[in-house]
């Protein structure tokens, strides 16, 4: 296959994928700083944990208000947190993940 018809794939598979709506079952990506992104916690049920309401009244870190669908630590913690951090991450299939992810994964 060339080249060319391997960027056309690739294109056409992360255009479909954007059009997909994000669903609470959703995987995290995180830069690792060199074009390149590290999955999270894929298949291991990070969108089951919901966190207790406590969290979002007496943790500093946390920026959002409680919504449904994202109630995970990833979320809440991290991907929405508080912000200025070293990693960003986006949504797994997303046109911000394609973007931060241009070199691929280290672990895929």
């Amino acid at each position: 296959m060339t080249r060319f018809v391997r960027a056309i794939v690739v294109a056409a598979t992360l255009l479909a994928l954007s059009g997909v709506p994000v669903l609470a079952a959703h995987t995290h990506v995180m830069s690792v700083g060199n074009g390149q992104c590290v999955i999270l916690a894929e298949g291991a049920g990070e969108a089951d944990v919901v966190l207790p309401l406590a969290v979002f009244d007496h943790n500093p870190n946390v920026t959002i208000a409680p919504t449904s669908g994202r109630m995970h630590p990833l979320h809440v913690l991290v991907h929405k947190g508080v912000p200025g951090t070293n990693h960003p991450m986006e949504v797994s299939g997303t046109a911000a993940a394609a973007a931060l992810c241009s070199a691929g994964y280290v672990n895929r």
